[in-house]
């Protein structure tokens, strides 16, 4: 049954081509980067970092029914996702985002060209 789950991603990648492939790779580093960016400046604008966090509650759930015809309960683990606020340094968030920028621009030039490589080694 496992086998039918991974023939969606099977055709997906098969419908890539393999200059989009090379190309996913060659920018990955960058894409990266940017979300760092995106998300340093973020945390200034708002003045705080937002932090996810999983929290474990529990729910009752009917689990069956006893012999005597009574419902039976059980307790049940539900896992969720909490987004928190975070205090942080905006002198340190401000010096990282200037870093991420000159990584991003150098990064850049060198996509551009992994870019102009895979175009030219996998013409469409």
């Amino acid at each position: 049954m496992r086998p039918l789950f991974a023939l969606p991603a099977l055709l997906l990648l098969a419908a890539c081509s393999e200059q989009q492939m090379c190309i996913s790779r060659a920018t990955q580093d960058l894409r990266a980067v940017r979300g760092f960016v995106n998300e340093a400046e973020g945390n200034l604008a708002r003045g705080y970092a937002l932090v996810e966090t999983q929290v474990v509650d529990y729910e009752r759930k009917l689990c069956g029914v006893k012999p005597n015809g009574d419902k039976k309960y059980c307790r049940v683990a539900v896992e969720e996702t909490v987004v928190e606020r975070k205090a942080i340094d905006l002198d340190g968030e401000a010096a990282k985002l200037a870093v991420l920028r000159q990584k991003e621009a150098a990064l850049v030039l060198k996509t551009d060209a992994q870019v102009l490589a895979c175009q030219q080694a996998y013409p469409d």
